[in-house]
Formats: structure tokens, C-alpha cells, sequence
């Protein structure tokens, strides 16, 4: 019996993912592996490409409307975007990324493009709107749970533990 494909479609399920050194650093209603995926032609460098929501309104008052709900949802919770963007090099060209980093260890486990690559954009600056997620920056709640449990048995952790196949922790959040 094959398992059916995972939906896009908002759930009550909120997907939790670390650094290697532990510090949490995303939470998704779709796992990262079901994310699409950029796969840069020149590198073997994969990303995991997250939707950000934006930011909020004003609270001004205004006449309530009923919004459609989001296929997916997810934010960055402890990273911090560098100030100014790095010029990255590829057989395809140059890109602008502004780098995101883990607050604790400051590993590189994303970026955020800059408008200037986006024809008709019109504007520059770092894109607020997606942000691409390094494929093995990153382990599931449950991976990072699994590999400390090992540890604490007297067994080594494992390396390069990453979201590649996984699915990320479940947390159930009430209707």
C-alpha cells in the first residue's frame, strides 16, 4: 500500500526544525520536505523554498473580512538576516543573498534574495517574501530528540543530520 502525497493544504499540525547545535529555528504547517525544492545547476547546493507570511498590518480600524484560509504558513523564529547582502558566484551568474544565520552558533541555514535579480521588480533590497533554507542546515525536532536519546545510551551522534527525506516533529495545536 504506497502512502498518499502530502498537501500543501493548512492543517492543525505546526512542524518544528532546529540547527545542528539544537537552537529552533523554523516553524511550518508543511514539513520542509514537501517544500519545493531550487536546485542550483553549478553546485550540489539543494534548498528548501519557504513561503513567508507578511508582515502584519497596521491595526488600524477597519471593516472586518473574512480572508481566505493559507495553504501553508511558516517563520523563521531565531535567525538573523545580515545587513547587507553577499555576492554569490554560479555558472548561471550572480546573485544577491542576504545570509540568515542561527542566533546561537551563527551557522549559515538560509538566504533571502535580493529584488534587483527579479526583472520588473522595480525595487531593491532583501525579498521578505521567501527565504531559501539550506537542505542539511537543519533536523527535525524528532531527529534532534532520536540523536540526544542515542547519546545519552552511550552511542555517538549522528553527522550531517538534516531534513533531506525527514518529516519535521508534530505538534498538535487545538481548533
Amino acid at each position: 500500500m504506497s502512502t498518499p502525497p502530502v498537501s500543501l493544504a493548512a492543517s492543525n499540525t505546526v512542524y518544528t526544525y532546529h540547527c545542528l547545535c539544537s537552537h529552533l529555528l523554523v516553524a511550518t504547517t508543511t514539513p520542509l520536505p514537501s517544500l519545493p525544492v531550487r536546485q542550483a545547476t553549478s553546485t550540489h547546493e539543494q534548498t528548501h523554498i519557504m513561503p513567508l507570511p507578511p508582515p502584519p498590518a497596521p491595526l488600524l480600524p477597519k471593516k472586518r473580512s473574512i480572508q481566505a484560509p493559507m495553504d501553508h504558513y511558516g517563520l523563521l523564529l531565531s535567525t538573523t538576516p545580515s545587513p547587507a547582502p553577499e555576492i554569490h558566484r554560479s555558472d548561471d551568474g550572480f546573485e544577491k543573498r542576504y545570509l540568515q544565520r542561527c542566533n546561537r552558533c551563527s551557522l549559515v541555514v538560509g538566504y533571502q534574495l535580493d529584488w534587483e535579480g527579479f526583472e520588473g521588480a522595480g525595487r531593491s533590497g532583501r525579498r521578505e517574501d521567501v527565504v531559501f533554507l539550506l537542505r542539511d542546515g537543519f533536523m527535525s525536532t524528532s531527529e534532534m530528540i532520536m540523536a540526544k536519546r542515542r547519546k545519552d545510551a552511550g552511542g555517538a551522534m549522528d553527522e550531517g543530520v538534516g531534513v533531506g527525506g525527514m518529516a519535521g516533529q508534530q505538534v498538535g495545536v487545538p481548533s
